[in-house]
């Protein structure tokens, strides 16, 4: 009885939710229209399904086609509030992660020649990508729910374990839109299905192609491929880790995934350190886990590429800094490139 409150108004949220994307659907609301083909990477749910990696991977799909993408980001967790900035400019990374937000400055360091801009308008943020960055195709990052600019082909990212959480949208629950609108994806990734079972990640593709029977659903997997020093950028074998006494720190949505990663792998894992997602690393946070790192006499510090960009500025420690470089796995790659290909075909004969 006491959760009623909050149903009642989940209900009312998806409900406007629903509105609003079928009156974009109908033309009441206009998307604009940019004059290069748009790709959108996002999801239904609140919290990490894996996007990132995904923006990661097509736009290198798209740097081998000969083309120039830039990604469009919101920029959470910068202080530029609804201010549209280049993060870079595809040759130097030219914000900070407090300015910019973690996952932007992570996407400008880990994609070389590709502009990343950063704005609550994605129609602004379109604008200086295409007329000012030379961008030639646009990567929204989380964009599933940014209507005002339309796309060419809408990827949707689904959490294999946990596809629509408890079923219920803000507050009652995580969704930001009811599983119907999955209806509106061209593909949709079933990710993070390492260490799934063959039978969960089944469910979930059931329960995924009730609302998308005539979309092609592939699995994807986000599997750690090199050792990066926060130092000097250096990207080393996964080897490395084999024995390595590390103090492992998370600030990521779900670190114990990670910290099963490193032990996977083979390092000697002394501490575990979880933070909140996007956390702030303070001056005295990273003192503190440099001087345990010493008494713990670790070989290195250990952490993801996201909390690494935050990590940097602290540089140098007394261990070293490492992060762990994770991309995605597509079942099918061909079926992606694919869906690709034909979007940019398609654009080229709409002129």
């Amino acid at each position: 009885m006491m959760l009623f409150p909050l149903a009642l108004a989940g209900w009312a949220y998806g409900s406007v939710q629903a509105l609003r994307r079928w009156a974009y659907r109908r033309g009441v609301l206009r998307s604009a229209r940019t004059r290069v083909p748009v790709v959108s990477v996002g999801n239904v749910t609140a919290g990490g399904t894996g996007k990132t990696p995904c923006v990661q991977t097509v736009c290198r799909l798209l740097q081998q086609r000969g083309l120039r993408p830039a990604v469009l980001s919101r920029g959470y967790g910068g202080t530029l509030r609804g201010a549209v900035a280049a993060v870079s400019d595809g040759k130097r990374v030219l914000l900070d992660p407090a300015q910019a937000g973690d996952e932007p400055v992570m996407l400008a360091h880990t994609l070389p020649g590709v502009p990343v801009v950063v704005g609550a308008s994605r129609r602004d943020g379109a604008r200086l990508a295409v007329e000012e960055l030379g961008a030639e195709v646009l990567v929204l990052d989380d964009g599933f729910q940014h209507l005002q600019l339309a796309r060419d082909l809408d990827l949707v990212t689904v959490d294999a374990r946990l596809p629509f959480a408890n079923g219920h949208c803000f507050p009652r629950g995580l969704l930001r839109e009811t599983p119907r609108s999955l209806r509106a994806a061209d593909l949709v990734l079933l990710t993070r299905t390492r260490r799934v079972e063959p039978r969960c990640i089944e469910a979930t593709r059931q329960a995924v192609v009730r609302h998308v029977p005539d979309r092609p659903v592939l699995t994807a997997a986000h599997a750690p491929v090199a050792l990066v020093d926060l130092a000097n950028g250096a990207a080393h074998p996964l080897r490395r880790l084999q024995g390595l006494k590390i103090l492992a720190v998370a600030g990521i949505g779900q670190p114990e995934l990670f910290f099963q990663d490193l032990k996977d792998l083979g390092a000697e894992v002394l501490q575990t350190v979880p933070y909140p997602d996007h956390h702030r690393f303070q001056p005295e946070e990273v003192a503190k886990l440099d001087q345990w790192a010493g008494l713990m006499n670790a070989d290195a510090v250990v952490t993801t590429e996201k909390d690494g960009v935050r990590l940097r500025e602290f540089l140098p420690l007394a261990v070293p800094a490492l992060a762990l470089r994770i991309e995605v796995q597509v079942s099918d790659p061909g079926v992606l490139a694919g869906a690709l290909d034909e979007m940019l075909q398609r654009r080229r004969s709409d002129g």
